[in-house]
């Protein structure tokens, strides 16, 4: 098996959820858009009521087409344990741009809440990210959804969420898992393994696996390896996957690269269609700069591909 490593550090910080900087040397600044130019927007839409509060999303809407609008659904980063669903509180950071890019398309965008470590630990992440699908597939005629045609898409934590409800679409059995019209994913520098395996090759991350993993297993991986490996994507996966798209930085600092290159290399090995792109000297979020461009793109041609 190829090598595995640590998801251990990834996105232990909010700035993971909204990238790391507005600008660089010699870009011009991007004029934000109200909205991300939806033609409506349906904010705090209460999807599910769990015992710590009401779960919300939001959903953005391109203007209404002759035929079933395809959705793509976000889900937001922030090691767990923090981060927000609002995708356009930064108008410059890349998943912005993309949501943008995705609405002038045609595409619904939908925003996610899900409880974080604080209240709940693995698998209510799980659970709560395909509660919120399912419940924009089963009111889908509301806002003229086409049910059938959904993406999922993740940044850092939440790319380690839609990955894991891609790896367990096909097996209704796991928690989150049996997801119906998923027809593509979205990884952004998400972690796929969280295994006492990985633990044990990258032991320099010992207190990013304490903060952060601790905080979503509930245990460190080596105390509770079934638990890790229920809750890693790259332990998951069955060959019956939707196409991967998996772009992330060569400098990521928190995700290595590593550990994306294998998740890919495991899929494909299964018969999965995947689309692995790495970003030569991004760090973990991005940033915005020369390859934004470049990011959205890639991100826009998949999807338009695939769902």
């Amino acid at each position: 098996m190829a090598r595995r490593v640590l998801a251990a550090g990834l996105a232990l910080v909010a700035l993971v959820a909204a990238g790391c900087s507005r600008s660089e040397a010699g870009v011009a600044p991007v004029e934000p858009v109200r909205d991300l130019g939806a033609h409506q927007v349906f904010r705090h839409q209460v999807y599910a009521q769990r015992d710590t509060g009401a779960l919300r999303l939001d959903l953005y809407l391109p203007p209404r087409a002759a035929v079933a609008t395809p959705l793509v659904v976000y889900v937001h980063g922030g090691g767990w344990d923090a981060g927000a669903r609002t995708l356009d509180a930064d108008p410059y950071a890349p998943e912005s741009l993309a949501a943008q890019r995705l609405l002038e398309r045609g595409y619904a965008v939908a925003t996610v809440d899900y409880r974080l470590t604080g209240v709940a630990q693995s698998p209510a992440q799980f659970v709560d990210v395909a509660d919120a699908v399912r419940w924009l597939q089963e009111n889908s005629s509301r806002w003229g959804l086409d049910r059938n045609r959904v993406g999922l898409w993740g940044a850092s934590a939440g790319g380690h969420l839609v990955s894991q409800l891609g790896a367990v679409a096909g097996d209704p059995a796991k928690p989150g898992g049996g997801l119906t019209g998923i027809r593509a994913v979205v990884d952004w520098f998400g972690p796929s393994d969280l295994s006492a395996e990985a633990q044990h090759e990258h032991p320099q991350l010992q207190d990013y696996a304490r903060r952060a993993i601790t905080g979503l297993l509930g245990c460190l991986p080596v105390d509770c390896p079934d638990v890790a490996d229920a809750a890693s994507p790259g332990r998951n996966i069955s060959g019956d996957e939707p196409p991967f798209l998996i772009q992330q930085g060569t400098a990521d600092s928190l995700v290595p690269l590593d550990q994306s290159l294998d998740f890919a290399a495991a899929l494909r090995s299964r018969g999965v269609i995947v689309e692995m792109h790495p970003y030569q000297g991004l760090d973990h979020g991005f940033g915005t700069g020369p390859q934004t461009t470049l990011i959205v793109d890639t991100l826009d041609a998949f999807v338009r591909t695939h769902v």
